[in-house]
C-alpha cells in the first residue's frame, strides 16, 4: 500500500480521494431517493388499495342505508309517485353497480392473499345487493303497495342492516391493515435511517483516515526539503535528500538534489577560479609592461605608414583622372557602334525586299515558260492536223483521177487543201522555232535571276552576320562602360580611403600614446582585481562541499 502510495502522483491521490467522496455522496443520495421512492410507493398503494375502496364502501352503505331506504319509505307513504320512485331506484341501482365494479376493479389488481380473501367475502354482498334491487325495481314497476311493504320490511331493510354490519367489519379490517402497513413503513424507515447514518459515519471515518495519510504524504517530504534548505542557508551543500517517490514531490526532491549538486559544483569552480584569477593577475601585470614598450614602437611605425599613405593618395588621384578619360572614350565608341548597327539594319531591310522581288520575277518567268510549253504542244497538234490534211488531199486527188471528168472539181479542192496544209506546216514550224527561242530565253533569264537571288541572299546573310557581330561589339562596349565606371568609382574610393588611412594613422599615433597611459591605469586596476579575488576566495570558503 505504501509503495503504491509513493507511485501515485498527488494529482491522482486527490482525484481518488475526491472520487471516493463523490461516490459516498452519490450513494447517500441514492439511498435517500430509494427510501423516498419506497415510501411514496407504500403511500400510493395504501391510498389506491385501501383508502379508495373504503370510500366506495362508505358510498355503497350511504346509498343503501340512506337514499334507497328513504325513497322506499316515500313510495310506501305515497309522498312520491310510483314512476318517480322507479326512476330514483333505477338510478340507485346503476350507481350501486358502478360502485361495486370500482371496488372489484381496484381489488383485482392486487395480488396479495389478504386482499383476495377480502374480495371473495365482498362478492356475495355485491350479488345480494344487486339481486335485491332487481326485485325492488320489479315490484315498483308492478305498483303493488302491499308486496312492496312486505318486501321492504322482510327482505330489503334486514339486508341493508346486515350489509351495514358487514361493511363496518370490512372497514375495521381495512383500517387494521392500514395500521399494519404503517408499522411496516415505520420499521423500514428506521432501518433505512440507521443504514444511512452508519454509511455516513463510515464514509466520514474513511475520509478522515484518507485525508490524514494524504496530508502526511505531502507534508513529510516538504518538511525534509525545508530542513535541507535551512542547512543550505548555513552554507552546507553536502547534504542530499533520499528519493524513493515517483510523484510530484519525488520530482521536487530530485530537482532539489540536482540544484544542490549544481550549486556545490559552482562553488567549487568559483574557489578554483579564484586561485586561477590570482595567478592570472600576476601574469597580466607582466604582460602590461611588455605592451607598454610595444606601444612606443607602434607609435614610430605609424609615422612611417602615414608617409606611405600620403604617396598612395597622390597616385590614386592621377589614376582616377586617367580612368575618367577612358570612360568618356568608351561611351563615344558605344554611340558610334549603335549608329553603324542602325545603318546595317536599313541595308538588311532593302536586301530583303530585293530578294522578295527576284523571287516574284522567277515565279512569273516560270509561268511564262509553262505557257510557252503549252503553245509548243498546241503547235505540234496543229502540225499533225496539217499532215493528216495533206494525206487526205492526196487521197482526194487520187479519187478525183479515178472519177475522170466528174472528179475535176473535187481535184481542184484537193489541190487547194494540200496548198493550205503546206502553208500551215510552214507556219507551225516557224511558230515552233519562235517558241523554242522564247523557252531558251526564259530559261536563261531564270538562271540569271536565280543566281542574282542567291547573291542577294548571300549578301543578306553577310549583312546580318555583320549586324550580329556589331551588336555583340555594342553589348561588350556597353557592358564595359559600367565596369569602367566601377573601376573609376573604386579608384576614387581608394583615393578617399588613402586619405582616410592617412588621417587614421595620425589618430592611431595619438591612440598609441593614450595606450601607454592606459597601461599605467591598467596596472592599478590589476591591483584592485587581485584584491577582489582574495575577497571572493574568503567568501566562498564558508561553503561546505563534498570532496572529490
Amino acid at each position: 500500500m505504501l509503495q503504491l502510495d509513493k507511485k501515485l502522483s498527488i494529482k491522482w491521490r486527490l482525484a481518488v480521494f475526491i472520487s471516493f467522496l463523490l461516490l459516498l455522496l452519490i450513494g447517500s443520495g441514492y439511498a435517500g431517493l430509494d427510501g423516498m421512492r419506497n415510501s411514496n410507493h407504500a403511500l400510493s398503494t395504501v391510498y389506491k388499495n385501501q383508502v379508495i375502496p373504503l370510500e366506495r364502501l362508505r358510498d355503497i352503505e350511504s346509498l343503501l342505508q340512506g337514499d334507497l331506504r328513504e325513497t322506499v319509505e316515500k313510495v310506501l307513504n305515497e309522498k312520491i309517485s310510483w314512476d318517480n320512485g322507479l326512476v330514483m331506484v333505477e338510478q340507485y341501482q346503476a350507481t350501486l353497480r358502478l360502485k361495486w365494479e370500482e371496488v372489484l376493479a381496484g381489488k383485482e389488481s392486487d395480488s396479495s392473499t389478504e386482499e383476495r380473501v377480502w374480495l371473495d367475502a365482498a362478492r356475495p354482498l355485491m350479488t345480494a345487493s344487486n339481486k335485491m334491487l332487481v326485485d325492488l325495481v320489479a315490484i315498483i314497476k308492478a305498483k303493488q303497495l302491499d308486496r312492496l311493504d312486505d318486501f321492504a320490511y322482510d327482505k330489503l331493510y334486514p339486508m341493508i342492516d346486515d350489509l351495514k354490519v358487514k361493511l363496518d367489519t370490512f372497514v375495521q379490517g381495512r383500517i387494521a391493515a392500514i395500521g399494519t402497513i404503517y408499522e411496516q413503513g415505520q420499521q423500514h424507515y428506521y432501518s433505512s435511517r440507521t443504514a444511512f447514518v452508519a454509511t455516513i459515519c463510515v464514509g466520514i471515518l474513511v475520509s478522515l483516515i484518507a485525508s490524514y495519510f494524504l496530508i502526511l504524504s505531502i507534508t513529510a517530504p516538504l518538511a525534509q526539503i525545508t530542513k535541507a534548505m535551512e542547512r543550505m542557508m548555513q552554507g552546507d551543500l553536502s547534504g542530499r535528500l533520499e528519493q524513493q517517490r515517483q510523484d510530484e514531490l519525488g520530482i521536487l526532491i530530485n530537482g532539489f538534489n540536482q540544484m544542490t549538486s549544481y550549486l556545490a559544483e559552482l562553488v567549487a569552480q568559483i574557489q578554483l577560479s579564484g586561485i586561477q584569477v590570482s595567478s592570472s593577475v600576476t601574469e597580466i601585470a607582466a604582460t602590461i609592461k611588455q605592451q607598454g614598450s610595444m606601444a612606443n614602437e607602434h607609435a614610430a611605425t605609424t609615422s612611417e605608414i602615414a608617409a606611405s599613405t600620403t604617396e598612395i593618395a597622390a597616385t590614386s588621384s592621377n589614376l582616377m583622372e586617367t580612368m575618367k578619360n577612358v570612360s568618356r572614350l568608351t561611351k563615344n565608341t558605344a554611340n558610334s557602334a549603335v549608329d553603324g548597327h542602325a545603318g546595317l539594319s536599313n541595308i538588311d531591310q532593302t536586301m530583303v525586299r530585293m530578294e522578295d522581288a527576284t523571287g516574284s520575277i522567277v515565279t512569273k518567268l516560270s509561268i511564262l515558260n509553262e505557257k510557252a510549253s503549252n503553245i509548243a504542244g498546241m503547235v505540234k497538234t496543229i502540225n499533225k492536223v496539217a499532215d493528216q490534211t495533206n494525206l487526205l488531199s492526196l487521197n482526194a486527188a487520187i479519187e478525183a483521177e479515178k472519177a475522170g471528168e466528174y472528179g475535176a472539181g473535187f481535184a481542184v479542192v484537193a489541190t487547194e487543201i494540200r496548198r493550205l496544209a503546206d502553208q500551215t506546216a510552214v507556219a507551225t514550224f516557224d511558230i515552233e522555232q519562235m517558241v523554242q527561242d522564247v523557252q531558251s530565253a526564259v530559261a536563261a533569264g531564270v538562271m540569271g535571276i536565280d543566281k542574282f537571288a542567291e547573291d542577294v541572299r548571300r549578301s543578306v546573310m553577310e549583312i546580318r552576320q555583320t549586324g550580329k557581330q556589331l551588336a555583340q561589339v555594342i553589348d561588350q562596349v556597353q557592358a564595359l562602360i559600367p565596369q569602367v565606371e566601377s573601376i573609376n568609382d573604386g579608384i576614387e574610393a581608394q583615393s578617399l580611403g588613402a586619405r582616410q588611412i592617412s588621417e587614421a594613422i595620425s589618430q592611431l599615433n595619438e591612440a598609441a600614446q593614450l595606450t601607454a597611459e592606459s597601461m599605467r591605469q591598467t596596472g592599478s586596476t590589476i591591483f584592485q582585481l587581485n584584491k577582489a579575488a582574495l575577497i571572493l576566495q574568503d567568501g566562498v570558503s564558508r561553503f561546505k562541499v563534498e570532496a572529490d
